[in-house]
């Protein structure tokens, strides 16, 4: 098994690359990161002409037919450029609905998606969401195959611009959480934006009342591939703003000159940059590795996917740390751009749950 990206497919990093440089150069993205906005035309530029929602999904239902690996791919390019675009959450609500959802409701929603006219929002971030004593959102029976949703859903990434949720609920026999569809203009939806501490991520609180809903599913293992599935997509991102954070810091240590020499040339400067690159070389494998498995629909992805989620976090808050340091008085102000992948590091570290919390679920899962 080679842990490295084939050629067709590191051809287009590089063409993704050069177009996120181009169109959304990180004084864009500090333009949005001000205003709590996304940047609509790069996401539209991204969805609608390249179709990045629906790479790996089948040509049927409107995908590009590739495999998963691509869309980690594209993951991690968004992930090192931090643009503020809804590809995560987008992608998380398609596998909910190819994972969970009939054939209808796969031929009704996820065109859509896919194609970038709407966007979806998973309203799952925390270790919780699917558990039956901590659901937040309650379904109830309305008639024969209706069902409606009441409560509310906190830290929805890109919820406020959101044409689709899935939202995981209780159902109405209250013994199991399952996920549904909900329309964000059906009746009873209020949507309120909150403060994000990652300014590149925003979120909002999703409130329903008697919000009419599409049950999706309710197993359990299609729920947690789905978890799963988002966790390598973090891990993904989380990996490219590692790299960048580390380039970040080499290249100001290179040009910044203190006591008539660069700064990249003392020994404490050099073990900074050391331990960053060796946390991202361990991160590449682990990350590459769960990539793998969620593109073969291996039995080992579920541990993986814990794993790679786990590191990640580590890594990027390593690295985020690390180049504000390398940076000095000048790294942790606002008119540097290094706190913006702090923030991102901090921000998704408790993502499902924080590392301990990824720890421990490892651990279950091998058995220890």
């Amino acid at each position: 098994m080679y842990f490295e990206f084939d050629d067709d497919q590191e051809e287009f990093r590089k063409s993704l690359r050069r177009l996120l440089t181009e169109r959304a150069p990180m004084s864009r993205v500090r333009e949005f990161a001000e205003s709590g906005d996304y940047d609509a035309d790069t996401w539209n530029l991204l969805a609608s002409n390249m179709g990045v929602p629906g790479l790996h999904i089948d040509e049927q239902f409107g995908g590009g037919g590739f495999t998963f690996l691509e869309t980690c791919l594209v993951a991690q390019e968004l992930g090192r450029a931090l643009t503020p675009v809804p590809m995560v959450t987008t992608t998380g609500a398609i596998e909910a609905i190819l994972r969970l959802g009939t054939d209808q409701q796969k031929q009704d929603l996820l065109p859509r998606l896919v194609e970038g006219s709407a966007i979806g929002a998973l309203a799952l971030s925390g270790p919780d969401d699917t558990s039956v004593d901590v659901a937040g959102v309650r379904a109830v029976d309305d008639g024969p195959g209706a069902q409606s949703l009441t409560g509310r859903v906190d830290y929805v990434a890109f919820g406020h611009i959101a044409d689709l949720f899935v939202v995981p609920a209780l159902t109405p026999a209250g013994d199991q959480v399952a996920l549904y569809a909900v329309d964000a203009n059906a009746d009873g939806v209020e949507v309120t934006s909150q403060p994000s501490l990652d300014l590149t991520r925003p979120v909002a609180t999703v409130e329903f009342t008697n919000t009419p809903a599409q049950l999706l599913g309710a197993e359990p293992e299609p729920i947690r591939h789905v978890v799963d599935v988002v966790r390598t997509l973090l891990a993904n991102e989380s990996l490219g703003a590692a790299e960048a954070a580390l380039e970040m810091a080499v290249e100001y240590a290179k040009q910044r000159v203190q006591f008539n020499r660069p700064i990249g040339s003392f020994q404490a400067i050099k073990h900074k940059c050391a331990d960053m690159a060796i946390a991202i070389d361990a991160l590449q494998a682990t990350v590459m590795y769960a990539s793998m498995c969620a593109d073969q629909d291996s039995d080992e992805f579920s541990r993986v996917s814990v794993m790679a989620k786990g590191q990640a976090a580590e890594c990027l808050t390593l690295c985020a740390s690390q180049n504000i340091q390398v940076h000095g008085g000048i790294g942790f102000t606002w008119e540097a751009d290094p706190h913006l992948y702090f923030r991102r590091a901090k921000a998704t570290e408790p993502l499902f749950g924080n590392s301990k919390h990824h720890s421990d679920l490892l651990a279950d899962l091998v058995g220890i």
